[in-house]
């Protein structure tokens, strides 16, 4: 006899690393890959920025953003980079149901993330800061003082974390994408689909 597996408490994957490093590139890819699973969900975030083609997520002006997180209307938010960012306030019931949600994060804000979820697991994407550093002039987006910058502040927010996984995303990015897949279709083991309704993607 073919026992069901019960339903377990969910977790908020945590994907964090430095800017350049490829995170929303491996996030992308294990969507596409996990697509159509009930049990992982990739939460659109909330960003004080207008769309664009580097990510899906939803905008919300200073004022609003800033009424918002008064409220209590986010489920995590943190500010970096003159943003503010949010994940969706029912995101933190979904993981309580048994959801797994897969959210890029950033480094600063684990220690809320784990006060405000009920269990958080961190994968830290990185790369040499020689790679980094050639993405980030890539994308034309920021100084070289800037670029120096971020990679200067790198080392010691890593060392804190106590990532469950690292990736060295520093070669094929398909090597990459499939250690990012294969943790998280390890976390899915034994969990069984779960009966509340899906978040609104």
């Amino acid at each position: 006899m073919t026992i069901a597996p019960r339903p377990r408490t969910g977790k908020l994957i945590a994907v964090v690393g430095p800017s350049g490093a490829g995170k929303d590139t491996l996030i992308d890819a294990a969507r596409m890959r996990l697509d159509g699973d009930a049990r992982i969900l990739f939460p659109r975030r909330i960003v004080t920025r207008p769309p664009s083609a580097a990510e899906d997520h939803d905008t919300l002006s200073d004022a609003a953003f800033a009424r918002a997180e008064a409220e209590g209307g986010f489920s995590l938010s943190w500010h970096a980079h003159g943003l503010g960012y949010g994940l969706p306030l029912a995101l933190r019931d979904m993981v309580r149901s048994g959801v797994h949600a897969v959210c890029n994060l950033s480094r600063s804000s684990i220690a809320d993330a784990r006060q405000n979820f009920p269990a958080v697991a961190v994968v830290l994407v990185t790369a040499p800061a020689e790679v980094i550093a050639a993405r980030l002039a890539a994308r034309g987006r920021e100084s070289a003082d800037l670029i120096r910058a971020r990679l200067a502040r790198r080392i010691d927010r890593e060392d804190a974390l106590g990532p469950d996984l690292i990736i060295t995303n520093d070669g094929p990015v398909e090597a990459a994408i499939d250690r990012l897949v294969a943790y998280l279709r390890a976390e899915l083991v034994d969990t069984a689909y779960p009966e509340a309704p899906r978040m609104p993607m």
